[in-house]
């Protein structure tokens, strides 16, 4: 299976494990990313959402299995190819303050945003930067807070501020982890319709990880399931819904019992 490539597909794990210590993390993952759609990436806490993401952006390899991206073998590749790759992705990654969400916490929420549109786009006029940059921090209700550093933001603000930073790089390939995080359920609505309007008009694939049901009906066009490493269920989002998958079910009807359980520390 290791050798086989989806066409149309944009992100492929192909029978990834990940062993950390004497911990297995992701116990044979195979997941599949639609070129030109949003998947989102399902899971309670603990469930490999974040290693999977991870591996994705190439800031960990697998033990064992295959990543590819556009089709490319993420561990033949030279770390100017890796670099190369990433110029074409948009990322926000997980994490709680002062640490959150991959921002710069020397730089301001404009920078912040204007800094990677500089690197990207280095012909762009810096009056081209500063419109795009306002616009992106506009569309995530955060115009008026340019100047604030990340540090003076909220949780849920300092994750719009990365979303803000991922959408005005325009990528081809867009990764949001842990999505819904501090993000309260109005917002977290108006996102979803965002992030949908602007996949349909760039046509571009979008990954998105979250534990709550109602973004991921707003917004998934294929839904994968993980639990305990590994994917439970996968495809086109009504069929997964659909599923009488135990966790699956577990996660859409917020059932307490199932094989989702609180566990000791």
């Amino acid at each position: 299976m290791a050798g086989s490539t989806s066409p149309d597909a944009a992100i492929e794990l192909v029978d990834v494990v990940k062993d950390l210590d004497s911990v297995r993390v992701l116990d044979g993952v195979n997941l599949v990313v639609p070129r030109g759609a949003i998947t989102c990436l399902l899971g309670p806490s603990g469930a490999g959402k974040t290693v999977t993401v991870n591996h994705i952006v190439g800031l960990i390899h697998p033990s064992k299995g295959v990543v590819r991206l556009n089709g490319k073998n993420l561990a033949r590749l030279t770390d100017t190819e890796l670099n190369e790759v990433r110029t074409d992705m948009a990322v926000v990654l997980q994490g709680s303050l002062p640490f959150t969400c991959g921002l710069f916490f020397s730089l301001n929420v404009y920078e912040n945003v204007a800094s990677p549109l500089r690197q990207r786009r280095p012909r762009w006029s810096p009056e081209r930067v500063h419109q795009v940059t306002m616009e992106s921090l506009r569309l995530v209700g955060l115009a008026e807070n340019a100047e604030d550093m990340p540090d003076e933001l909220s949780s849920g603000m300092a994750k719009r501020a990365a979303i803000a930073r991922a959408l005005a790089l325009e990528a081809s390939i867009v990764i949001i982890d842990d999505f819904d995080s501090g993000i309260d359920g109005v917002r977290l609505a108006l996102l979803c319709d965002l992030l949908r309007a602007i996949q349909r008009d760039a046509d571009a694939t979008f990954l998105v990880t979250t534990h709550d049901m109602s973004a991921a009906r707003k917004l998934a066009d294929y839904v994968a399931v993980i639990h305990e490493g590994r994917i439970v269920a996968s495809g086109e989002a009504e069929s997964v819904f659909a599923s009488n998958e135990d966790v699956v079910a577990q996660l859409i009807e917020g059932q307490l019992s199932g094989p989702i359980q609180l566990r000791s520390p």
